[in-house]
């Protein structure tokens, strides 16, 4: 008799699981984004986009700088700081692309919010080149070793996003510009 009863509630949970499910689920339809004129020809980051793109360059910055400081377990050296930058910035974003998320195209990868949103990603096309400069811009605006003491008092992201000024595209991001009249 207890196997009857397990049973039932077994049958039961399924089907219950089966019709709130197939409800909530409905249809799923995927589509890569569709970029706006700036998204595809521009040479920079479009505006809606730059706290994406910032967050995307401090994370980046910041692995970059746990993984050496892991492997040679002290602070690193002001040569080691430029070199790593250095390889960031020309190397670190190949893996960022475009994805929408509530019908506006973000930036995607890792370290970004968007990173795990189901939807369609486009990758390639001028979006690590656009990473690169702003990282570039970044660094030589802040300077090496103040990128270097500001992630060392884990502030790195917020300094570089959510500051004044150049820093400060996190701070009210924007939206898309509509370009249909």
């Amino acid at each position: 008799m207890p196997n009857f009863k397990k049973l039932i509630i077994i049958a039961f949970l399924f089907s219950f699981l089966s019709e709130s499910m197939s409800k909530e689920a409905g249809k799923i339809s995927l589509s890569v984004p569709k970029l706006s004129e700036e998204e595809i020809e521009s040479n920079h980051i479009p505006y809606h986009m730059k706290c994406d793109a910032c967050m995307a360059v401090a994370y980046q910055i910041q692995e970059a700088f746990w993984k050496k400081e892991l492997s040679k377990k002290s602070l690193l050296k002001e040569s080691d700081v430029i070199d790593i930058l250095e390889h960031v910035c020309y190397k670190g974003f190949d893996e960022y692309g475009v994805k929408q998320v509530e019908k506006i195209n973000r930036l995607t990868g890792p370290g970004l919010e968007t990173a795990h949103v189901m939807g369609m990603t486009q990758m390639g096309g001028r979006w690590p080149h656009r990473l690169q400069e702003m990282c570039h811009y970044y660094v030589g605006e802040a300077g090496e070793m103040d990128i270097y003491n500001t992630f060392h008092e884990g502030q790195l992201s917020k300094y570089l996003c959510y500051g004044k000024g150049i820093y400060s595209h996190c701070v009210q991001p924007k939206k898309p510009i509509k370009s249909d009249l």
